[in-house]
């Protein structure tokens, strides 16, 4: 859903993976942690808007997580599900349709499949060439344009992807694949001819790969590969000043770590929020956005009305209503 509010000019900073959806005793933790520079902030800003994602059959969420859908309003892209074009936008061209081609490690485990993290491969430049030799001519023949971009992640550029809906990276990594493969949101029985090409390359791939010299001694195999990012830009004039983007905060919370994720956040607090209220101070008007695993929440930088004078004397903010949130549920 488009939010006016980003209508409304002003220098944004996003962050992904900041609000943690609590199942247990975390709220408790955070409500206890220290974070004064996230403190300040709340107390001068206002919460202006909430974007909650609405549960989808067959899934409980999107296929594009809330970071990147608030990344694309910001950037005043057309919101579309799964296709928002960031490859394209990678590739800085608006003349096709182009989608990531991210090298990853299927593991397989008591008959389900689960995305590991692509950046735990640590592949190399020279373990990139050699693979892209190996499979560039494979997408070849189905008419894909294969580029390097850096290592273990391509650009492709075909017609097929102008319309294809993927699943985010951030959306899967660490989750059973299966809900999430190529044409999901359709179902395996109504697969578009773009999709079915798509996890016919999968499937050949991972043969490929089964017997590749390189994944020799290798402790994570490179098994298959994602596909995602994909959609044509459809005007390159709709683009707005790009926000901030701090992505301290998603290695621990893809891991679910929370140890990690409230250490993260210590620094969050000191390098990023910190200078966000010295530009304040400065007379300089800020938006944060802090984003989660099903909502994004909207602060702008604005003077505290009477009410939030009043409250944050008599009853200070605890920051567990803030970055703990609910689990999506059907």
């Amino acid at each position: 859903m488009p939010l006016e509010i980003f209508d409304s000019p002003r220098p944004t900073t996003l962050l992904p993976f900041s609000l943690w959806s609590a199942q247990g005793p975390e709220a408790g933790v955070l409500a206890q942690q220290a974070l004064p520079h996230l403190r300040q902030w709340l107390t001068l800003s206002q919460r202006v808007a909430v974007a909650v994602d609405a549960p989808t059959e067959p899934l409980l969420a999107t296929l594009t997580p809330p970071h990147e859908r608030a990344w694309g309003q910001l950037l005043g892209w057309p919101m579309v599900d799964g296709g928002l074009p960031w490859a394209a936008r990678a590739a800085q061209d608006s003349s096709d349709g182009w989608a990531f081609i991210s090298l990853c490690n299927w593991h397989v485990s008591n008959g389900q499949v689960t995305l590991g993290d692509p950046a735990h491969l640590a592949l190399d430049a020279d373990t990139d060439v050699v693979l892209f030799k190996a499979m560039q001519p494979f997408f070849a023949e189905d008419g894909i344009d294969l580029f390097a971009y850096k290592p273990g992640q391509w650009l492709a550029r075909s017609p097929l992807f102008a319309e294809l809906r993927t699943a985010s990276l951030d959306r899967v990594i660490g989750r059973n694949i299966d809900p999430w493969l190529v044409g999901c949101e359709t179902g395996a029985e109504r697969l578009s001819p773009a999709a079915q090409l798509v996890r016919r390359l999968q499937n050949e791939m991972q043969m490929l790969l089964y017997t590749h010299p390189v994944n020799d001694n290798r402790r994570l195999t490179i098994n298959s590969f994602w596909v995602h990012g994909t959609g044509a830009l459809a005007d390159a004039k709709l683009v707005r000043q790009a926000p901030t983007v701090v992505q301290t905060l998603r290695s621990s919370a893809l891991q679910q770590d929370f140890i990690g994720w409230l250490e993260a956040w210590q620094s969050v607090d000191a390098e990023v929020i910190a200078p966000l209220l010295a530009r304040v101070a400065a007379g300089e008007p800020q938006r944060l956005v802090l984003c989660g695993e099903h909502e994004f929440q909207v602060y702008d930088s604005a003077a505290p009305t009477l009410w939030q004078r009043v409250r944050q004397r008599f009853a200070p903010i605890s920051l567990d209503t803030v970055l703990a949130v609910a689990p999506l549920k059907d």
